[in-house]
């Protein structure tokens, strides 16, 4: 249980830190800029979801939900995440011949799988990390923001492979965290990229994520396994297989678009991913289920995190290989933004951020130069290959 629970814990880190703009890459432009053949890629739904009521999913058992009225769609106004570019057009494919849910029914993953991982944290969380301990196995290469000021949303392309080996109770994530409160009440949303055979039965990337509303006391699970994510998209949803395709591109560089915003009417916080057609608006975490993000994130961070047991080590993260390499090998966040405390969309600032990895750069490493052109934006190398990387 000790070791599920590791999955998204990563709040009380002894990091290194390193100014955003302190390290030289005088060619990481041009190893950005020469990569054009992406492909943007959305989840699949498969047999392990079914399709239930839109009122009848788990989010509506929370005591806070009761009487939730569903929004079927944010109040601001469709659009795509970034401006679109004419290789995207040419490259851009959804990987899912399943059509999705009928009219008023959503997809949920198995009741079956949901009980097989809905435990009650306040009773198995083991008491090290109820003091915010964090666990010496687990490592993270992230670039967060440094202002104390408010941001009600956070977006970015997240490269995904499917080739990294992560086995038994190793994971590997590839996330945006966004974040609000003390300690000891910590909020917190964390979506992206995940690798966890423990949790997904295989060692596929998924549209992973977690919540919490009290530091994982008594709240937060992954994905809709527990009440409080409300899915409203009748194809796309949370643990879904991220499946890359291989065809006109660079191997393993596929990505994934994924953004979370607070609703400016309604305070809920939604998840977006993009599609062919825009921004698909997969569904909410409600206000109701937090009491500090109801205000806002007070940090988002933006990066890896991988853990494993001492007798295995820590697995590869982002593509396995440490952005010492070129572009077409590492791992990359890529069009990095923020929205503002007055619900502004903007590239993320160099001077308002940090890098910090707790490892040495022979297991995992973040490099981060600032904008890399008019493609890629404010983007990031990040991952390597894990092993016995300290404690």
């Amino acid at each position: 249980m000790a070791l599920i629970l590791l999955l998204f814990l990563g709040m009380s880190i002894s990091y290194y830190e390193v100014d955003a703009r302190s390290k030289n890459l005088p060619d990481m432009q041009q190893s950005f800029t020469r990569s054009l053949n992406l492909k943007s890629i959305l989840p699949t739904m498969n047999s392990d979801f079914e399709c239930i009521g839109i009122y009848k999913q788990p989010a509506f058992k929370h005591r806070l939900l009761k009487n939730h009225k569903i929004q079927l769609n944010p109040t601001f106004s469709r659009y795509t995440m970034q401006t679109r570019l004419p290789f995207m057009e040419k490259t851009f494919q959804i990987h899912n011949s399943n059509k999705g849910c009928p009219s008023g029914k959503v997809p949920i993953r198995m009741l079956k799988l949901r009980q097989e991982i809905n435990y009650n944290f306040s009773e198995s969380q083991p008491e090290n990390f109820r003091q915010y301990s964090r666990n010496p196995y687990q490592h993270f290469a992230t670039l967060e923001t440094t202002p104390s000021t408010t941001y009600h949303g956070a977006s970015a392309w997240i490269s995904a492979s499917d080739n990294l080996l992560v086995q038994g109770t190793q994971y590997s994530l590839s996330q945006i965290w966004l974040q609000n409160g003390p300690l000891s009440e910590l909020n917190s949303i964390q979506v992206g990229v995940g690798v966890n055979p423990r949790v997904y039965g295989d060692d596929k990337p998924h549209l992973a994520s977690f919540w919490t509303g009290d530091n994982f006391k008594k709240t937060g699970c992954f994905d809709a396994i527990c009440p409080g994510f409300v899915q409203v998209h009748p194809r796309i949803t949370l643990g879904q297989t991220i499946e890359p395709s291989f065809t006109g591109g660079l191997d393993g560089k596929d990505y994934i678009a994924i953004k979370v915003t607070q609703d400016s009417v309604s305070g809920h916080w939604w998840l977006h991913v993009e599609g062919s057609d825009g921004s698909e608006d997969v569904g909410y975490w409600p206000k109701e289920i937090f009491t500090h993000l109801r205000k806002g994130s007070s940090l988002i961070k933006f990066g890896g995190e991988a853990y494993g047991p001492p007798n295995i080590g820590s697995p590869p993260m982002g593509t396995g290989k440490l952005p010492k390499t070129s572009f077409p090998n590492s791992g990359f966040f890529a069009r990095l933004q923020i929205v503002d405390s007055k619900f502004r969309e903007l590239d993320v600032n160099p001077i308002d951020m940090k890098s910090y990895c707790d490892t040495s750069s022979d297991c995992y490493d973040l490099l981060y130069h600032g904008d890399q052109g008019a493609q890629f934006r404010q983007a990031f190398l990040f991952g390597g290959p894990g092993g016995q990387c300290g404690v």
